[in-house]
């Protein structure tokens, strides 16, 4: 009987864990998962939830106002580089707005306007154009990344606010705040990765899954084909054979950045 259970479980997580090609790194990958997991448990998740408990609603808000009006900023760029002219104008209406009566992007009178909050990034840009993910990757203390989406993170540094801040524990305590409120915004998805036999498996394939809706505005052509190595920007003949109607991948706010994703690293 024990044979016979213990057979069944490794069954069922060879079932849960099937062979996928965007992650090469896996024998990597899987170490660092674990140790981003002990580093939640044992600090993020526990000041996130502090952070939840006992900072004033409205601060919060504030931050996750600000977190938002940096994602319209650098979505200009990349919607105008993808040719998309109204959701360009419409982030650079809300950064106007919200940066100015807004005081700083603190306050989000763009969205009572309304002024649509858009949904564009650097990742998604050289999707668009037809550029692989390249390889998943876990990042130590951060999560889940792949090649791609890579060049919105690398911009951000280049170009992000921490530039004017000084001294160097303003920035310690810039990153600190940011990451405490992305990390609060995922507490209510804790209870769905614990029940996954494979957590592992669970983020990496909810993160691809989503940047590969993204990059279609929530209409891929078919399901991301999660057996093959690359995109079906590469592979165009692959759409006939996928016919399955999308749905689509949980969903997170926007100023979480990341749904599911650093979302989803713990």
């Amino acid at each position: 009987m024990r044979r016979l259970i213990l057979l069944s479980a490794v069954l069922l997580t060879a079932c849960a864990t099937p062979q996928n090609n965007y992650d090469p790194l896996e024998a990597v990958n899987r170490p660092i998962y674990s140790f981003n997991s002990t580093l939640d448990e044992h600090l993020l998740r526990p000041v996130a939830q502090a952070y939840t408990d006992y900072i004033p609603s409205p601060l919060r808000t504030a931050v996750y106002n600000f977190a938002g009006n940096l994602d319209d900023l650098f979505g200009i760029p990349a919607a105008l580089l993808q040719a998309k002219g109204v959701a360009a104008s419409k982030s650079t209406a809300r950064v106007i707005v919200n940066s100015t009566v807004g005081l700083g992007g603190l306050i989000d009178w763009a969205s009572d306007l309304p002024i649509e909050k858009q949904d564009e990034d650097f990742g998604q840009m050289f999707g668009a154009w037809g550029i692989p993910s390249g390889p998943y990757l876990m990042i130590p203390f951060y999560g889940p990344l792949t090649v791609r989406d890579s060049t919105e993170k690398l911009a951000r540094l280049a170009w992000g606010p921490i530039d004017y801040i000084d001294p160097l524990g303003g920035q310690i305590a810039y990153y600190g705040v940011m990451l405490t409120d992305v990390r609060a915004q995922l507490l209510p998805f804790d209870a769905t990765i614990r029940e996954q036999l494979d957590p592992y498996a669970f983020v990496r394939d909810t993160y691809l899954q989503r940047r590969w809706y993204k990059v279609y505005d929530g209409n891929p052509p078919y399901p991301l084909p999660m057996g093959d190595s690359q995109d079906d920007a590469a592979n165009p003949d692959r759409a006939a054979e996928f016919d399955t109607p999308v749905a689509e991948p949980p969903q997170v706010e926007a100023g979480a950045t990341e749904t599911l994703s650093t979302e989803v690293q713990q």
